[in-house]
């Protein structure tokens, strides 16, 4: 069995490298990446351990990447990169994410403010959560807001985040795409370290036709690949996008 899309408490898991490595072990793994999101600090931590007393798999080095397509953020997923070449080309920054995170959420709480949506005046990032994250996360603190929001986005973060944030008619819209490489940009650099680069969890994007953003992006012809096994994938969809070209 194989996993390759981990995340950590270098982003938005919550476990720590050397627990991720235990629990791969208890699992029958035998591939594993961790895949944080625009981080490789948990690679960092395993380099202080000796990794083969807690898995006896193997560890691809990898990453998730947030990136731009047709103005939406995405993700890609870049597989086999060497560590120290995609840290010097600049596109894993922990100083740059806080920055960035900090200044969404500084946005977030003026909307939440200018709504009357009740939120925690001290909310701040000290971590690899997202803005988005931290926002829902604290919303959700207080029951009367939950008259904001429908259902589906109160319930599920992946729901307000793709609705809401990267929705230019919702009030609480990230413009991001300054922020973010596109699709090609990104995936060169995954390259240039040696890796390759991957389409994530397809159907985690809200959009009307999934085929059709598909096309759109296998046309740049920039990734090898997509992510065909996600919990945000039903059994249906997961068997669907095998045919898809």
């Amino acid at each position: 069995m194989i996993d390759l899309h981990i995340h950590t408490t270098s982003s938005d898991g919550s476990d720590e490298p050397k627990k991720i490595l235990i629990e791969a072990q208890k699992a029958g793994l035998k591939y594993i990446s961790i895949t944080d999101h625009d981080s490789i600090g948990a690679y960092r931590k395993l380099n202080d351990i000796n990794i083969h007393d807690y898995f006896d798999g193997e560890i691809i080095p990898g990453c998730e990447f947030s990136v731009v397509h047709n103005g939406t953020p995405i993700e890609v997923l870049g597989y086999g990169i060497n560590l120290e070449k995609i840290n010097s080309l600049g596109i894993v920054s922990d100083e740059k994410f806080l920055e960035r995170e900090n200044t969404y959420l500084r946005k977030m709480m003026e909307v939440c403010r200018n709504l009357g949506i009740k939120y925690s005046e001290s909310l701040s990032i000290n971590g690899k959560y997202f803005a988005t994250q931290t926002m829902h996360a604290d919303i959700k603190k207080y029951p009367e807001n939950e008259k904001f929001f429908s259902k589906e986005i109160w319930d599920k973060l992946n729901a307000f985040y793709r609705t809401c944030v990267n929705n230019p008619d919702s009030p609480f819209f990230l413009d991001q795409t300054k922020s973010y490489l596109t699709v090609p940009e990104v995936a060169a650099l995954i390259h240039k370290a040696g890796g390759k680069a991957f389409l994530a969890h397809l159907y985690g994007y809200y959009t009307n036709n999934h085929e059709e953003f598909l096309n759109s992006i296998v046309s740049l012809n920039a990734l090898d690949g997509i992510e065909c096994y996600h919990s945000l994938h039903s059994l249906e969809k997961t068997r669907r996008k095998h045919f898809w070209n």
